[in-house]
């Protein structure tokens, strides 16, 4: 039976320009794998138009995700960020269908350390991406970090369209709460680490309608990969590792986390790109 995969989280705009030949073996390497789609999210709003101009392949959708990350919020003002943001709202009102997320946004108060200024400008820059997602009714793909507390709170203080917590890190408490209220979670190559305990749990608990699988390229290499960066391919070694920790059959945990991507971002994987 043909595995097919989706990708939900991969910085493949990071891995190589689209006219080298990198990029072309990593789309090869990727449908060889089983990847039918892969969404391709923003680091900062110098990505949007190189994001934007990703090509497409008959067997492989590109999706994308544009938005500001918590890494890129430090030295924007209110007027910088509000601004791009008004932009943002202009590229997703007319946009093609490859546009079907906002982010990658969220917290990291690793990155902030214990400055609160610091946090409580991330939290801005966030809240002002969450309530563009709730007017245009997107889901948002989320980076959260030594956060996941306040991350539940802001989502639950208003009616929020399913998002996606990337590379959940959290609890399998928070992360029952996060499903509750109405999200998903993404589990990358962190369930692949050997001793990690809470992630494990988490990916365990996770009701089969609610999972998702990334491979976060080019970072989080799975183990056993050796010293290279890590590539959409590699979806396969998370997943297998879901399916044995969960004790699924791969291709069900295969089938089932592709179907719940096409849902949450609204990809029809037998129409035409």
């Amino acid at each position: 039976m043909k595995l097919y995969f989706f990708d939900t989280h991969a910085h493949i705009q990071r891995s190589a320009p689209t006219d080298e030949p990198r990029f072309t073996e990593l789309v090869q390497n990727a449908t060889e794998a089983g990847l039918r789609a892969i969404l391709v999210p923003a680091i900062c709003a110098q990505d949007w138009d190189q994001l934007a101009d990703l090509p497409q392949f008959e067997d492989l959708k590109v999706r994308i995700s544009l938005g500001i990350h918590p890494y890129s919020v430090s030295k924007l003002t209110p007027e910088v960020y509000l601004s791009q943001l008004e932009e943002l709202q202009l590229r997703a009102e007319n946009a093609p269908s490859h546009l079907c997320a906002i982010g990658e946004c969220g917290l990291d108060f690793q990155r902030a350390g214990r400055d609160p200024d610091a946090r409580a400008h991330q939290v801005r820059v966030f809240r002002a991406q969450l309530e563009l997602a709730r007017r245009l009714g997107m889901p948002l793909t989320i980076h959260c970090v030594k956060a996941h507390g306040l991350m539940l709170e802001l989502l639950r203080e208003r009616p929020t369209p399913p998002s996606v917590m990337h590379a959940y890190s959290g609890s399998a408490e928070l992360g029952r709460a996060l499903v509750q209220a109405g999200h998903y979670l993404s589990f990358a190559a962190n369930v692949c680490i050997p001793g990690a305990r809470k992630v494990v749990e988490a990916a365990r608990a996770t009701p089969a309608e609610r999972l998702l699988i990334e491979t976060d390229s080019p970072d989080q290499t799975p183990p056993g990969r050796g010293d290279v960066d890590n590539e959409p391919a590699f979806i396969v070694d998370v997943a297998e590792r879901l399916a044995d920790l969960r004790g699924e059959p791969l291709e069900e945990l295969a089938a089932q986390t592709t179907a719940n991507a096409c849902r949450l971002f609204g990809v029809d994987l037998d129409a035409p790109n």
